[in-house]
């Protein structure tokens, strides 16, 4: 068989399953397996599959149909253009979130050499991807999971992010080291309300729940930041938050009650709040 005849096979069953993007998948399945780019994939294309290959793509097909994320599969996700090794102790970096670092990056081009502090870092991508883009850049990011954090000192190296400090603790509860001021705090934390986990599609519902679990509303993260981060930001420092849908106006609102200025909801491709922002007020 073929690599073409094997991936129209393969893009058959996944779209028959309903994953996202069924020819994509299968080229990224049979990519994995035969260690081929985009390129290599479309020059293999008339040439036969060994068997005991074509056996570990179709075995990973059958993986990704019974709904474990492609993700989870393949150990890797892109975020900015850059692969980031995740597990399913990590959240999956999702193309939504890039909003966050691409707005954090342009505001920070303007502070070159800034000190940047990302919450709840998970795989790391935010904070690596900042740090990539901005080499005079001191980024410390905090996670508390000790089995994200092997992935996200993994993908410090894997990126050479020499810039970027990890340090283990609790968001909610930061360790003494995580000191301002700081030009930008950034995070995408947990934001799913508690109730609404078990209605989440069924990958989704396979990632790592303390990165997911935001408490009744979802918003306890927020609150318990509210009392901590805004007095270290440097003044006319940005804070940058991810957000659910719905909790635009309370997160805006949580902003303003600890003094920031000039809060902003910003809206995605698709028009949807997406993220919350405001400044902390300029030395006088």
């Amino acid at each position: 068989m073929t690599l073409q005849e094997l991936l129209t096979s393969l893009t058959r069953d996944l779209h028959a399953a309903d994953t996202d993007a069924p020819a994509l998948e299968a080229r990224l399945l049979a990519g994995h397996v035969l260690h081929l780019d985009r390129i290599g994939l479309m020059l293999a294309m008339p040439s036969p599959v060994a068997d005991d290959a074509a056996a570990a793509i179709r075995a990973l097909t059958t993986r990704r149909c019974a709904g474990e994320p492609l993700a989870h599969i393949t150990g890797r996700r892109e975020f900015f253009g850059r692969d980031f090794e995740v597990s399913p102790q990590t959240l999956i970096p999702r193309p939504e979130t890039e909003q966050l670092a691409e707005a954090a990056i342009d505001y920070l081009r303007k502070r070159p050499e800034c000190r940047v502090l990302e919450l709840c870092g998970g795989s790391g991508c935010i904070a690596i991807t900042v740090a990539k883009t901005l080499p005079a850049a001191n980024v410390t990011v905090l996670e508390l999971s000790p089995e994200a954090m092997e992935y996200l000192r993994a993908n410090m190296v894997r990126h050479k992010a020499d810039n970027v400090t990890a340090v283990q603790g609790d968001a909610l509860c930061p360790p003494p080291t995580i000191q301002g001021p700081y030009d930008a705090i950034l995070s995408n934390p947990p934001y799913i309300a508690s109730g609404e986990l078990p209605t989440l599609q069924k990958e989704v519902r396979r990632e790592p729940a303390m990165a997911l679990d935001g408490g009744t509303d979802g918003l306890d993260f927020y609150r318990g930041f509210n009392d901590i981060y805004p007095r270290m930001l440097a003044p006319g420092g940005l804070l940058l938050y991810e957000i659910g849908e719905e909790q635009g106006e309370a997160v805006a609102a949580l902003l303003r009650k600890a003094g920031l200025e000039r809060v902003a909801i910003l809206r995605d491709v698709y028009g949807q709040p997406r993220n919350v922002l405001g400044y902390a007020p300029d030395e006088n």
